[in-house]
């Protein structure tokens, strides 16, 4: 039995849904499918998602700045707006990125997005968090958010199914490219006809893709009980730490001891290490946090690139396969951004337009595998 859709989604966390569901806003027949239930596997079902701007690479900075002013224009006005709590954020920096942090508020910074730096005493102040005395630059962006992903995730994925179509626990038994724009996707008892399939499968990924060159890695998370009130999150870059608020006394931050391997299956579970690890994490981005007390430690994960930056776009130059992948964590706030990027090329390659989007070019699967032929990937069949 076959089922016919211009374009199969592959993952239903924050970035499939959001692909798809731009997709079905723009027109186009989409299949979104997920091994699990949506939003419920990886760094969406786990990750308190946190939209900043700030970031040490410039690529992922103009990428999370083009997301921010999308949040509030089409389906994600409606999916995104009801996720998001704005709390504003602390981001500490050690004194000599202080240039750095001069350069991002004079490009990024304006009346819809303001950023600033902290003096010392404002910190002191009864508005922000209690932060040690350490050396540090302190930006803050008070537009900045918490978001319940699994939430946003839900509402996208409810625009799929009035739209388009969803499956949700349903396994890929095969990927079969027979051109570059027919893609027979094996589900057991029926095959999907496509143009094109979209990879987002987060971890898994790499193996849907077995020569991306990404690899999935452990992100330990754990729920803490603090003493201290958390009005908004705080990152400290200097030792890595952050406090995520998810109530006013819970914090959610991620562990060190990470974990990385070819798939998921591979990761090491969480052990007492890593409570010890965010208890310490907590103590040092929140010096009234008291006693903190570990609730749980969720064995979160995601896709990784070697450079650290997402994958998107076309395997090759001829194939059917479009890889969103390589979030490192960061999928909630890339979400909008990477969704109007893919959409843009996915749109050109069914009319059969030069599929590359300005602009983005270093984002695309190629950098990883230069020398992999390109009619090897677009023919390519992939078994589950």
């Amino acid at each position: 039995m076959f089922i016919d859709y211009e374009i199969a989604v592959i993952g239903a966390g924050i970035t499939g849904a959001s692909i798809a569901a731009k997709l079905c806003s723009a027109g186009v027949s989409v299949a979104l499918i997920d091994k699990g239930a949506a939003g419920s596997l990886g760094a969406s079902g786990y990750s308190g998602g946190l939209v900043r701007l700030y970031d040490s690479d410039p690529l992922l900075m103009e990428l999370a700045a083009y997301s921010i002013s999308l949040m509030d224009d089409g389906v994600f006005a409606t999916t995104y707006a009801s996720a998001l709590r704005r709390t504003g954020v602390i981001y500490r920096a050690a004194t000599d990125q202080l240039d750095n942090l001069h350069r991002a508020i004079d490009q990024y910074g304006s009346e819809r997005y303001p950023m600033r730096l902290l003096s010392g005493h404002e910190l002191d102040g009864s508005r922000y968090p209690h932060c040690p005395a350490l050396e540090r630059v302190n930006l803050f962006e008070p537009r900045a958010c918490v978001g319940n992903v699994r939430q946003a995730v839900a509402a996208l994925c409810q625009s799929v199914r009035q739209q388009g179509l969803l499956l949700e626990h349903r396994e890929i038994k095969s990927i079969d490219c027979r051109a570059p724009d027919l893609v027979h996707i094996d589900l057991g008892s029926a095959t999907l006809r496509c143009r094109t399939v979209v990879v987002a499968a987060g971890a898994w990924s790499q193996h849907l893709v077995p020569h991306s060159g990404l690899e999935a890695r452990s992100i330990p998370l754990a729920r803490v009980l603090t003493e201290g009130d958390w009005s908004m999150p705080v990152i400290d870059a200097v030792t890595q730490s952050y406090g995520i608020p998810l109530t006013r006394h819970i914090v959610q931050t991620g562990c060190g001891a990470r974990d990385s391997g070819l798939w998921p299956e591979h990761l090491a579970q969480p052990d007492a290490r890593h409570s010890e690890d965010a208890c310490k994490r907590v103590a040092q981005v929140c010096a009234s946090a008291g006693k903190p007390h570990v609730l749980d430690v969720l064995p979160g994960f995601d896709s990784y690139s070697a450079d650290g930056r997402p994958m998107l776009g076309f395997c090759a130059e001829r194939s059917p396969v479009y890889l969103a992948a390589g979030m490192s964590g960061l999928g909630f706030k890339f979400a909008p951004g990477v969704a109007h990027i893919a959409v843009e090329q996915l749109r050109r390659h069914l009319a059969g337009k030069d599929r590359a989007c300005s602009g983005w070019s270093a984002l695309s699967p190629g950098r990883s595998m230069p020398g992999f032929p390109a009619q090897d990937l677009a023919l390519a069949s992939v078994q589950s």
